[in-house]
């Protein structure tokens, strides 16, 4: 029974009164988490009355989207006392803040929580424990609640993306109740107006994700007012120039690059790879002089990465020798599957060739490219 996919399971228990009985035996004993999408499963409400009657006790986490309002009614009809990670949207109606006291009740022990809907922030210190908090969805929330939410829970983990200029301006967030986070997800504005002045101080920070329109010299002030000597990961996924980002002298263990970020001629005598372990470029886009001004700035670099890219020119010969000089370690270059286009049409045309001129210890031509999972943001740094 437990090998068989959801919407089987709840048909099964409509077929004889034993399966009935033992469907919840096998929910409690392996699911202590659930992410049911009642648009797609099409659940009658006594369907899902079942299911969570049967798991309220077991479950820790929950992920819920929900069809129609009927479906939040079954859902608070229960307490889940174990549950303390809760992440739910709407289809076709919308929650706001009066219906947050029956979630209080349902689930009092919520540290993680993704609301989808009209709220205001009112009422959400209730939950006692919170502390990773999602805003990036609540349409109307305030910032007066989000401040006092922050002054009275020990949030470490904070999502937004949520506010305009004018709910910015003239409001301080107050650095007690930042100091704790450790990953921060903000758009360009509530980054420069609530967080930049005090990034410093956000000594716990571990990850911070960057959403909207992002440029790359602001990326680079994030960095540098980061005042950090490491960054574990610094992945990229908005068009621009590289050279404005990399301009700064600080170690990066692994750099991913992606959506089409131009190298040419014009930034060639810019780049700066030498603080760099790992980088990776996928659906980025090169000419040839800029390609050979990235191969020959690799003199620390290990691993240089190419899948999904597209070259100005069809074909490429790499230099051994040449690329060997100055290195203390081998360069790894991994080719994934690559093709050649016009840089300015990005229409692909046939796939490139790749030579090699002479050996050298220092240097590897690979064509097995490793797996690399890239952000769904425009900028996402882990820093040590």
């Amino acid at each position: 029974m437990g090998h068989l996919d959801f919407p089987t399971q709840l048909k099964m228990t409509h077929m004889h009164l034993r399966f009935l009985e033992v469907m919840p035996h096998v929910w409690r004993s392996r699911d202590k988490s659930a992410s049911l999408s009642l648009i797609e499963l099409h659940l009658s409400d006594k369907d899902l009355l079942f299911f969570l009657g049967s798991t309220q006790r077991t479950l820790n986490a929950l992920r819920l989207k929900m069809e129609k309002r009927s479906n939040f009614d079954v859902l608070t009809n229960y307490v889940f006392p174990k549950l303390d990670d809760f992440r739910f949207s709407t289809h076709s109606f919308s929650l706001n803040d009066s219906d947050l006291p029956k979630m209080i009740r349902s689930f009092p022990n919520l540290k993680t929580f993704s609301p989808h809907g009209k709220f205001t922030g009112k009422h959400l210190v209730e939950f006692q424990f919170l502390e990773n908090l999602t805003l990036s969805y609540c349409s109307k929330f305030e910032v007066s609640n989000l401040i006092h939410i922050l002054k009275t829970r020990n949030i470490k983990s904070l999502k937004l993306g949520v506010f305009d200029t004018s709910q910015l301006e003239s409001i301080d967030l107050p650095l007690e109740g930042i100091k704790n986070i450790e990953l921060l997800q903000c758009d360009c504005e509530e980054m420069r107006v609530w967080f930049l002045r005090n990034l410093e101080h956000l000594t716990h920070l571990k990850q911070l994700f960057l959403c909207g329109q992002i440029y790359g010299a602001f990326v680079w002030e994030v960095l540098r007012c980061a005042k950090r000597s490491n960054i574990r990961i610094l992945d990229i996924n908005f068009y621009e120039e590289l050279d404005q980002i990399l301009n700064l002298h600080v170690q990066i263990q692994t750099m991913k690059v992606g959506r089409l970020i131009r190298v040419n001629r014009e930034s060639r005598s810019l780049l700066n790879f030498e603080n760099i372990k790992e980088i990776y470029f996928k659906d980025s886009v090169f000419d040839e002089l800029g390609f050979k001004q990235i191969i020959n700035s690799l003199k620390t670099t290990e691993i240089l990465g190419l899948s999904d890219c597209k070259f100005g020119f069809k074909e490429f010969t790499f230099l051994a020798t040449e690329i060997a000089k100055e290195r203390h370690k081998t360069l790894n270059i991994y080719l994934g599957e690559n093709l050649v286009c016009h840089p300015d049409e990005f229409l692909p045309t046939a796939p490139i060739i790749w030579r090699v001129d002479g050996e050298h210890m220092y240097f590897k031509l690979r064509t097995e490219h490793p797996k690399i999972s890239y952000g769904c943001d425009p900028v996402s740094i882990y820093f040590d």
